[in-house]
């Protein structure tokens, strides 16, 4: 059997031109597709960088560019880059017409491939919706794992899914990085819902990243940021994963969200994400003011870095004044 990979897809960025983006098969794909429906469409500069941003999302999967740039008509490109993430799940359970019967659907093509795996890489595969932004191995064997699961197993386990299709590697930093292809991952929650298995992952999940930077944090002044980034600063969509589950009033757990918040300063403060530093820390401060009971000393963490963030906010607009005034 061959494996069709993914098209090739550019990275976003809003500078792109057209003649850069039209480079992109992926991009090629979606502009085919759009002009068999809509004869006046044509890739120019201003919408470019969104077309780009629609095919990366879609991972440079050919049925899922098919889908997606069926529904251009109705929504446009801005429309429909608003909408792709969270159209996923809808759009696996798209029709395609003149197609067999296994690849009618993106959902029979996922049900398929998921079909294929062993109950337990099923279960880990679910486990792994859980992940924003990627993992590592450490993180996918601390979160995905179970008592039944060996560290090797865990270990070894996203390789397989790599091998697969299912997930798709990053091996250019000093430390392989993994992450569910947004079709598989849209497919994986799906899964995990249905089997009630959501509530205890994003815990583990939670608490996971919980500990990483309660860790990180011990070194962030005693390492250069630059170094320090480059272990950390991939969890930034991660972490927010984790602190909107934790504060989510259904099934959350605030004592894990206000640790979390206290923990992941550096984060914020090494990134220059100060404005969303001081929203989490206010978030977390006024949980921890309607708690039962008080944690002091994570109250102090919490001060300490309301004023940090504030500081900061304020040497930014001290910095944009100052750059007025000389303009």
């Amino acid at each position: 059997m061959h494996r069709l990979g993914p098209l090739n897809s550019l990275e976003p960025s809003s500078t792109l031109t057209a003649a850069e983006a039209a480079a992109s098969p992926a991009v090629q794909l979606f502009v085919e597709r759009v002009t068999a429906i809509v004869e006046d469409f044509t890739l120019t500069d201003a919408n470019a960088p969104l077309v780009v941003a629609i095919c990366r999302k879609l991972d440079g999967l050919p049925l899922a560019i098919e889908f997606a740039a069926a529904r251009i008509e109705a929504l446009g490109v801005e429309g429909l880059a608003a909408r792709v993430e969270g159209s996923l799940r809808r759009l696996l359970k798209a029709q395609r017409r003149a197609t067999v019967p296994r690849h009618r659907t993106m959902q029979a093509v996922a049900d398929w491939s998921y079909g294929l795996l062993s109950e337990d890489e099923q279960r880990f595969l679910r486990a792994l919706g859980v992940f924003a932004g990627g993992f590592t191995v450490k993180a996918a064997a601390a979160v995905a794992g179970d008592a039944a699961t060996s560290d090797v197993d865990a270990t070894a386990r996203p390789a397989d899914l790599v091998a697969k299709s299912l997930v798709a590697a990053d091996v250019s930093g000093a430390k392989p990085r993994f992450r569910l292809l947004e079709t598989i991952r849209a497919y994986a929650i799906e899964k995990r819902d249905e089997s009630g298995e959501g509530q205890p992952i994003a815990q583990h999940h939670a608490n996971y990243y919980r500990y990483l930077f309660q860790r990180a944090g011990g070194d962030a002044t005693a390492r250069p940021s630059i170094e320090w980034l480059a272990d950390y600063g991939e969890e930034i969509d991660n972490l927010r994963a984790a602190l909107d589950w934790a504060f989510s009033p259904v099934d959350g757990d605030i004592s894990i969200g206000i640790a979390l918040t206290a923990a992941a300063a550096p984060l914020w403060m090494y990134l220059s994400l100060i404005d969303e530093w001081r929203f989490r820390v206010t978030q977390a401060l006024t949980a921890l003011g309607k708690a039962a009971s008080a944690d002091d000393r994570l109250e102090m963490k919490l001060q300490a870095a309301l004023q940090a963030a504030l500081g900061a906010s304020f040497a930014r607009v001290g910095c944009d004044v100052v750059e007025i005034g000389s303009a």
